[in-house]
């Protein structure tokens, strides 16, 4: 009878020990992935973009500063290209995933060719601004509204403002749309936005490693609230774009398989505004300006200069 209970206390011992990898374990691959996507990094810019960064770098500009909101101690900075023509019209630049002002050199260099002014933030956990965790657009959308009455406060009452974004950008400016803006905010341009964090998320997890989503999605989204200042699972770009009144143009790839074509027509389908979709051909992630440039650079003109007046 001794010689069962101790048998029985063994394999107890053995069972808890199990359960207490598996915990550290999936704890560990939780954290793995909120430092993967929210973590501070910097891709490495692609020759056409080195090309362009050589023009931003020459280019007059002025450097703009923010605080975050709701958190003093994040510092953040844009910079602001005037067009060559004094204008009115301003277009907000917001950049893409581990990306910064910088990296948006190629848009910066478009939209000052069609003339207009440019501000291109630094989100929180990029480029020169403070913070050490990426918000993925959601905590950005409250400070992009901050820079807009920034530009309003600087320009005048009688700006125009548009905004523009690219992958995290596209999510970015989608998300600002739900939210109550001043009347010189006029339309906006998402290219390659994602339609919520969770579903980005849980089809890069399963897509590009291969693993269940799920239950890291679950925990991971609790893990990461203190260190990122909200939990990603309620992020939610469709329910924001159901707020929009915006028109709106929607610009993604057929062959993205970062930011999946699909999502493209949920944000469509999201928002009740006037919009457009336009779906380029043969072209991945983020590569629309890239691979289809004069047509990108005409049907972006024209849909600016469409409410921009």
């Amino acid at each position: 009878m001794a010689e069962k209970r101790k048998q029985s206390r063994r394999w107890l011992k053995i069972l808890i020990g199990i359960l207490i990898a598996v915990i550290i374990i999936y704890i560990g691959i939780c954290f793995y992935f909120i430092n993967y996507g929210f973590g501070r990094k910097t891709k490495t810019p692609d020759q056409p973009t080195r090309e362009a960064i050589e023009w931003l770098d020459k280019t007059p500009q002025q450097t703009w500063h923010e605080t975050a909101v709701g958190n003093k101690d994040i510092q953040l900075v844009a910079r602001y290209v005037p067009a060559a023509e004094k204008t009115n019209k301003t277009i907000v630049v917001a950049h893409g995933w581990h990306e910064n002002s910088q990296l948006m050199a190629r848009y910066i260099k478009m939209f000052h060719q069609l003339g207009y002014n440019v501000l291109a933030p630094d989100d929180r956990g990029s480029g020169r601004s403070g913070g050490k965790y990426l918000s993925f657009g959601w905590l950005d959308r409250l400070d992009y509204v901050k820079w807009i009455h920034q530009i309003i406060d600087r320009e005048g009452s009688n700006v125009e403002i548009g905004l523009f974004g690219v992958s995290m950008g596209g999510a970015t400016v989608m998300n600002v749309s739900g939210q109550k803006l001043p009347p010189q905010v006029k339309c906006v341009v998402e290219d390659c936005g994602f339609s919520s964090i969770h579903q980005e998320f849980y089809d890069v997890i399963t897509h590009d490693f291969h693993i269940p989503a799920g239950p890291i999605l679950a925990g991971g989204a609790y893990l990461a609230q203190p260190m990122i200042g909200f939990n990603f699972n309620d992020a939610n770009t469709l329910k924001q774009l159901a707020k929009d009144k915006l028109p709106i143009l929607f610009i993604h790839g057929d062959k993205d398989d970062f930011v999946r074509t699909y999502m493209v027509y949920q944000n469509y389908r999201a928002t009740k505004a006037p919009k457009e979709i336009w779906i380029t051909k043969d072209t991945g992630h983020a590569h629309s300006l890239k691979n289809h440039y004069q047509a990108y650079k005409m049907k972006v003109g024209a849909f600016f200069a469409q409410y921009l007046k």
